[in-house]
C-alpha cells in the first residue's frame, strides 16, 4: 500500500476523487515494505499487558521481548495511563506463577484419579496380583509427585527475580532503564474530567476501543474507560509525532481488533480511521509474539523459536482465563447460557487449530473435527472423548432434552471445557511453530532461486517438499523436522526404515530440522556422502535454524543433488 499521507482537513477545500480504501484504512493488508517502515521508523506503543507478562514469561522469551523493545531506542512509548494500570496490577502479576502452579497441580491429580482407573483395569484383565498392582501404583504415584516437586523448584527459581520489593525486581530494574524519558505525561483534572465523560459515552454507544469493558462500571472507581484513556493519550502523542504508530498489545477484545473467529486480523477500522483523522498518521497493531517474529525477519533481533512459542502460550492461556471466568460468574445467574457460552469456546478452539482447508467446510460435525486433531496428535484420544461428552450433553441442553442444569452443574462443564481449550491452546502453538517453520524453510528455498512444489502426499506421503536445483532436471525431496531437544540417532534410523520401505519415487533426501545434530547424525552424514548410500538414495541431515544459515542450508542441498 502507498505510504502517502493526505491530510483530511484540506479536503474540503480541494476536493478528490475517492478510493475504495478511503474511509475503510483499516481493511488494508500491510505489505512486507509497510512493516518494514513502520518497524524502522514509527512510534512503538506498548499496552499494560505487555509489561506485566513479562512476569508471566520464561527468561529466554522475557529477554527476547526486552531486546525488541531496546532496538526502538526513542522511538517507544508508553502512554501514562499504562503506567498507571502497570503498578496498580504488578502485585497480582507477581502471584500468578504460584497461582498457575497450584491449578496445574490440581488438574494433575484429577487426572491421575482416570490414570490410575485405566492402570487398574489393565491388572484386572491381567490377572496381577495385589503386590505387584501395588508396585506399579506406587511407581505412578511417585512419578508424578517428582515432576510436582520439579515444577515447584521452576517457580520458585524464577521468584527470585520477581520480588515485590522494587529495588530487587529485575523485571522493574530493566523497564526502569529501558522506559526512563518514554513515558507520557498525566492528563490534566479538566483534561481527564472530559475524557472520563467521553470514555462513558463511547461505552454507552458501543464505540472502540474500551466498550468491551462495560462490566467493571459495576466497580465504580472508573477502569472502564482505561481503554479509551490509553488510546486518547496515544493519539494526542502521535499527532505531536507525526509518526505511523505500531500498538503492540495481548488485548484480543473485539472493540480493538477486526477478528474473525476470535483470531485478530488487524485494528478496528474505526481505530485507524480516527488516529487517521486526528494525528494524519496509520495504525499498525500486533500481538507481542508478532512483534518477536517481526523484529526477527526486519530487524534481525536474535528470537528462538522456543522464546516466540512461551509468548504465544501464555497470551493463549490469559486470554483463555479470562472467558472462562466470566462464564464462572454467569452460571451463578444463568446456567445454561454458561453451558452453551463455554461450548462455543470450545468450539472456537477448535476450528481454530485445524488445518486451513477444513476450517470453511460448515458441513463437518465435531467428531470429524476431532478425529482430525487426534490424527494430526494435536489432541490425544482421552481429550476428544471428554469433548464428544460434553458436546452430547451441550445438545441435550440446548434442545431441552435435559432437565434444566444446577448452577453446580453448570461450573462443572465450564471446568471441564477450559480444561479442553487449555490443552488444545497448549498443543496447537507447537503445531502452529511447526507449521510456521516449514514456512520459513520454503521462504528460504524460494529466496535462493530453487524451484520449490509442495509435494501435499505426492510421490511419498513424508516428503514436504520437491526442489529442483538451479540448472538440474532431477529433483531433491525435503521432509523438514522441528521440535526440541538435539536430532538424535534413533530418530534418523526410524525416518531411513521408512523411506527404505516407500515403494515410489527414489530420489535423494535432504532432512531439515532446526534440532542440532548429534554425534551420530554428523557422523552418518560424513559416512553417507557419497551417491546411493543409503536404500539406493542419498540421505543427509541439516540443521536450519534462521536465514542466517542459508549457505548451510545451500551447501547440503549441492551435496545430495550431486552424483559422485
Amino acid at each position: 500500500m502507498a505510504d502517502e499521507k493526505l491530510n483530511p482537513n484540506t479536503e474540503a477545500e480541494h476536493p478528490r476523487k475517492r478510493g475504495m480504501f478511503d474511509g475503510f484504512s483499516g481493511y488494508a493488508t500491510p505489505t512486507k515494505e509497510d512493516w518494514r517502515g513502520v518497524l524502522s521508523d514509527g512510534m512503538l506503543v506498548v499496552d499494560t499487558n505487555v509489561l506485566l507478562n513479562l512476569y508471566r514469561y520464561n527468561q529466554g522469551a522475557r529477554e527476547a521481548l526486552l531486546s525488541t523493545l531496546r532496538q526502538f531506542d526513542a522511538r517507544l512509548w508508553v502512554p501514562h495511563q499504562v503506567m498507571d494500570e502497570f503498578w496498580r496490577n504488578r502485585e497480582n502479576a507477581l502471584e500468578d506463577p504460584e497461582k498457575q502452579l497450584r491449578q496445574s497441580v490440581t488438574a494433575l491429580r484429577s487426572g491421575l484419579e482416570r490414570t490410575f482407573s485405566d492402570l487398574r483395569h489393565w491388572i484386572n484383565r491381567v490377572s496381577l496380583g495385589n503386590e505387584g498392582a501395588a508396585e506399579l501404583e506406587s511407581i505412578l504415584s511417585d512419578a508424578l509427585d517428582s515432576v510436582i516437586d520439579k515444577m515447584g523448584s521452576i517457580v520458585e527459581a524464577s521468584a527470585v527475580e520477581m520480588e515485590r520489593d522494587t529495588e530487587k525486581d529485575k523485571i522493574v530494574s530493566a523497564l526502569s532503564v529501558l522506559l526512563d524519558g518514554k513515558v507520557g505525561a498525566n492528563l490534566t483534572p479538566e483534561e481527564y474530567a472530559v475524557a472520563l465523560r467521553e470514555g462513558k459515552r463511547r461505552i454507552v454507544e458501543r464505540i472502540p476501543p474500551g466498550y468491551e469493558d462495560r462490566k467493571k462500571q459495576t466497580r465504580g472507581d472508573d477502569t472502564e474507560v482505561g481503554d479509551y484513556l490509553v488510546w486518547l493519550q496515544l493519539m494526542k502523542e502521535a499527532s505531536s509525532r507525526g509518526k505511523d504508530v505500531l500498538l503492540v498489545t495481548g488485548d484480543a477484545k473485539e472493540d480493538w481488533w477486526r477478528t474473525r473467529n476470535k483470531i485478530g486480523l488487524g485494528p478496528r477500522n474505526e481505530l485507524s480511521e480516527e488516529l487517521l483523522r486526528e494525528a494524519n498518521v496509520r495504525l499498525y497493531m500486533l500481538k507481542p509474539d508478532r512483534l518477536l517474529t517481526y523484529a526477527r525477519d526486519f530487524l534481525h533481533v536474535e528470537v528462538s523459536e522456543d522464546s516466540v512459542q512461551n509468548v504465544e502460550m501464555v497470551e493463549a492461556q490469559l486470554g483463555s482465563d479470562d472467558e472462562f471466568e466470566r462464564l464462572k460468574a454467569l452460571a451463578e445467574s444463568n446456567a445454561t447460557a454458561a453451558v452453551l457460552g463455554a461450548w462455543r469456546l470450545v468450539e472456537l478452539a477448535v476450528n481454530r487449530v485445524l488445518p486451513h482447508e477444513y476450517q470453511s467446510d460448515t458441513r463437518r460435525s465435531v467428531a470429524q473435527s476431532l478425529n482430525t486433531l487426534t490424527d494430526l496428535q494435536i489432541m490425544t484420544v482421552d481429550i476428544a472423548r471428554s469433548a464428544l461428552d460434553l458436546n452430547a450433553l451441550r445438545n441435550r441442553i440446548a434442545h431441552s432434552m435435559e432437565p434444566e442444569i444446577a448452577t453446580d452443574g453448570a461450573l462443572d462443564f465450564v471446568s471441564a471445557a477450559k480444561g479442553i481449550v487449555d490443552n488444545l491452546n497448549l498443543s496447537s502453538v507447537a503445531h502452529i511453530a511447526s507449521e510456521r517453520y516449514e514456512r520459513a524453510v520454503f521462504e528460504a528455498l524460494v529466496f535462493h532461486d530453487f524451484a520449490v512444489h509442495l509435494t501435499q502426499g505426492e510421490i511419498d506421503p513424508g516428503y514436504d517438499f520437491l526442489v529442483r536445483p538451479v540448472g538440474e532436471e532431477s529433483v531433491i525431496a525435503v521432509i523438514v523436522k522441528f521440535g526440541r531437544g538435539a536430532y538424535q540417532g534413533y530418530q534418523l534410523r526410524e525416518e531411513l526404515v521408512r523411506l527404505s520401505a516407500s515403494s515410489e519415487g527414489v530420489v535423494p533426501v535432504l532432512i531439515v530440522t532446526n534440532y542440532p545434530l548429534s554425534v551420530e547424525v554428523r557422523k552418518f552424514n560424513y559416512e553417507n556422502r557419497s551417491s546411493g548410500s543409503t536404500g539406493g538414495r542419498k540421505v543427509q541431515v541439516v540443521q536450519w535454524v534462521s536465514p542466517a544459515d542459508n549457505p548451510r542450508l545451500v551447501d547440503a542441498i549441492d551435496k545430495v543433488a550431486r552424483r559422485d
